[in-house]
């Protein structure tokens, strides 16, 4: 199983990802390339100077249509606090020679995601300010919760293919199957000096696979120097349980005791009651000065401040995707603004549930 880790395809520099990157084809995160790319890539509105006249028909390719497919991410409260917490248990993790390093939990509703690679990114990015970036170097792994996740090998293959490691025997006939890449994995994590591993919904796993998950993940943190943060709709419980090797139906509710002592950044639903509308409009407002449309008047999405609540719920997934594919049909059909009409003609955002 060294072999593999031995023979794996090296990545290449971050100069050359920035090179092969296109909009239309991106890289998944969960490899090394994608993520890389993530780190990397500067998100920047066009200039409307150098974009196609007003009233030029345009296609799905045009600069404007894919910038406003993928707008400069929005920071909300929760996320500006997760990122602030996030750096002050790294920071202390890096400079602790012994002992497992502290791991973190995100938890709630809609933005767990954005904040986890958010984090990420952060953190890659101080330590490039040390360090010069090269194709070896791996500081931050992002992996999703594989769909099976029976034993040591369901865990490994999604590293392996982060690292674009082959796991499989004998591919080419009929009877192919993965192998455990445990072993490569770890070689790999040493050799590209990983300090920070990213793991994304942790609410697929079983409640009869919450032991086996957690000792994995803890043997992984007893052989290497390794952060990790643990994302997914009720991930307090299901990490809680998961350390202490109980099923989360067995827990007992009036009690403490099985409680872990992980810090928790939490995500929830940005409010817009009375004396609590700040935070929406503040959110608006990044979204209005990020807009690049011909007829789009300064401020006129917080005309649209309840309307917009009302729809999305204060779930920024929700709100991004509408906002996002508005401002998309108005360059379409060039009325190049955002109008109440236009977000009524939208499918984003209708049929959200009321509850978490």
């Amino acid at each position: 199983m060294m072999d593999a880790a031995r023979t794996a395809p090296k990545p290449a520099a971050p100069a050359a990802l920035a090179a092969l990157w296109s909009p239309l084809d991106p890289e998944l995160l969960t490899v090394r390339e994608g993520f890389m790319d993530f780190v990397h890539r500067k998100l920047e509105p066009p200039d409307l100077q150098d974009c196609a006249p007003k009233g030029t028909k345009v296609t799905d390719t045009d600069p404007r249509m894919i910038y406003h497919g993928e707008m400069i991410p929005v920071s909300t409260p929760d996320v500006t606090q997760g990122l602030k917490d996030a750096r002050r248990t790294l920071r202390t993790n890096r400079f602790r020679p012994t002992g497992k390093r502290m791991s973190m939990i995100i938890d709630g509703c809609a933005g767990k995601t954005m904040l986890l690679l958010q984090i990420g990114r952060a953190y890659q990015g101080l330590l490039e300010t040390e360090r010069r970036p090269d194709s070896e170097w791996t500081p931050v792994v992002y992996i999703n919760v594989p769909p099976r996740h029976e034993s040591n090998m369901d865990w490994s293959l999604p590293l392996a293919d982060f690292f674009g490691m082959d796991h499989t025997v004998n591919i080419d006939k009929r009877t192919y199957r993965s192998t455990d890449m445990t072993e490569p994995v770890i070689h790999a994590i040493r050799e590209s000096r990983t300090s920070l591993l990213l793991i994304d919904g942790i609410d697929r796993i079983h409640d009869s696979d919450l032991a086996g998950a957690f000792d994995y993940f803890d043997c992984l943190q007893a052989r290497l120097r390794l952060s990790v943060i643990y994302s997914g709709r009720g991930a307090t419980d299901i990490v809680n349980e998961g350390l202490h090797n109980r099923r989360r139906s067995e827990r007992p509710r009036t009690s403490e005791q099985f409680r872990s002592s992980l810090p928790v950044m939490r995500i929830n639903p940005i409010p817009f009651h009375a004396g609590q509308e700040e935070g929406w409009r503040t959110v608006l407002r990044a979204y209005d000065s990020n807009l690049r449309l011909y007829d789009h008047e300064p401020g006129s999405l917080l005309d649209l401040e309840e309307e917009l609540h009302e729809r999305t719920g204060g779930y920024m997934d929700t709100l991004d995707q509408l906002i996002c594919q508005t401002a998309q049909q108005a360059i379409e059909d060039e009325t190049e603004a955002i109008t109440k009409e236009a977000l009524d003609d939208m499918f984003a955002g209708r049929n959200d549930p009321d509850d978490d």
